[in-house]
């Protein structure tokens, strides 16, 4: 996975109306998921990603912090943590 594909998976779920499927959400929660293990898997081979690995964190906490099951996704958020990865 990489930053593009995460990327892509965020604009989906933004653009999915309100409340989104639990299959969109899935798969923007695995696109970064597997972005943050490759970004991990990099950086314990020795390679400078800590920035990258920062932008994707923090990605995550704007998306899924509080989202499920009370008050849903929040396109702010979505917009800002896909934004977080035009870097990476």
């Amino acid at each position: 996975m990489n930053a593009a594909e995460a990327r892509a998976a965020l604009d989906h779920l933004a653009d999915e109306p309100r409340p989104c499927t639990m299959d969109k959400a899935r798969d923007a929660l695995l696109a970064l998921s597997s972005l943050r293990d490759e970004l991990v898997r990099r950086r314990r081979a020795g390679e400078a990603v800590e920035e990258d690995l920062r932008r994707v964190n923090s990605a995550l906490a704007l998306t899924w912090s509080g989202a499920l099951p009370v008050a849903g996704f929040r396109p702010g958020r979505l917009e800002k943590a896909r934004d977080l990865l035009k870097g990476g």
